[in-house]
């Protein structure tokens, strides 16, 4: 800064002899220049925009149906249309929206015909439209008749858009009031799913109270823990009963049951030898007694005596063919 030289005083400047800071390099400006542009567009609305070439000439006046048709299908200019149709295409608030509708209004109550709004929807600030053709025909009315409108009578103006914002603000008092009944019955919802967990809940501490308790005399406590293992431990019993008199097999019952589930086995087994005594023939009956006879005899004295025990015996051994 202090050279002779004009041009290299120039060139470097007295401030940047004081400041001492690192000059900036080119990735810090290079993000600082992102971010700045990053908060220009957050703060704007934007807007697409697509542009569609008539031509590849260039000639004005020239459409090439074509080129038109191809843009138009890889722009998914026709997919967006079909979102747009299948929601609400229009939307725009009630302030705007009523400029042009409050003075239909007019008509409607001297007996025109005005186009139908029903396919429509009311937010808290906006009302969305949801076919196009009914924004049309709004505005088509209302073009028809703007002529007319210098001939309403001022004060009847006042009085149709003061008639419309009651209409408005009804509207939402109405959506207000469904808001605050949807908040009651979700309430009582939740209410009666909060009183289901404490029932629940109680149940499971009152059984956990009763197995703790099972070992005990029957009381308040367990009765109703020891009643509910009864009925599991019958129900299982009752796939698992024996189905003849030689089946020892027995399922094994809770400590709590020991003493029931014995005098359930004693009747069992009473119940089988009485249905195998019942199916006994008199000739059955007679074999039998000769083998117990039998076995007081020959039992421990006679070899081979455990293999004939299920052989039955015969009435004679002299055939037909041997008697004279």
């Amino acid at each position: 800064c202090n050279s002779k030289n004009g041009i290299i005083r120039d060139c470097f400047l007295l401030s940047e002899l004081d400041n001492r800071r690192r000059p900036e390099t080119v990735a810090t400006q290079f993000k600082n220049s992102l971010t700045s542009l990053i908060e220009i567009l957050m703060s704007k609305e934007p807007s697409y925009v697509r542009c569609i070439k008539p031509n590849d000439n260039k000639e004005p006046g020239k459409l090439d149906d074509y080129l038109i048709r191809h843009q138009v299908k890889y722009l998914g200019l026709m997919e967006h249309l079909r979102v747009r149709r299948a929601g609400f295409a229009y939307r725009r608030k009630y302030e705007l929206f009523l400029q042009r509708q409050v003075e239909l209004t007019f008509y409607l109550a001297r007996g025109q015909t005005c186009p139908p709004t029903k396919a429509s929807e009311q937010g808290l600030t906006k009302i969305f439209i949801r076919f196009p053709k009914t924004l049309f025909a709004t505005e088509d009315a209302f073009e028809f008749r703007k002529h007319l409108l210098g001939m309403v009578p001022v004060p009847l103006i006042y009085r149709l858009r003061c008639r419309a914002w009651v209409n408005c603000v009804s509207g939402l008092q109405v959506h207000a009031a469904a808001i605050k009944l949807e908040a009651c019955w979700r309430g009582a919802l939740a209410r009666k799913e909060a009183k289901k967990r404490v029932w629940a809940v109680q149940i499971i501490r009152k059984f956990i109270n009763g197995f703790i308790n099972r070992k005990k005399p029957l009381c308040p406590e367990n009765t109703e823990f020891v009643q509910l293992v009864q009925y599991n431990y019958l129900m299982k019993l009752r796939d698992h009963v024996p189905k003849n008199v030689l089946d020892k097999s027995w399922l094994q019952p809770p400590s709590i049951l020991e003493e029931m589930s014995e005098m359930l086995q004693k009747i069992c087994v009473r119940n089988l030898v009485r249905k195998y005594c019942r199916g006994v023939t008199a000739e059955r009956k007679v074999q039998l007694q000769q083998k117990v006879v039998a076995s007081a005899v020959f039992r421990g004295k006679k070899e081979g005596y455990l293999q004939s025990i299920n052989q039955p015996f015969m009435d004679t051994r002299l055939s037909k063919y041997t008697t004279n």
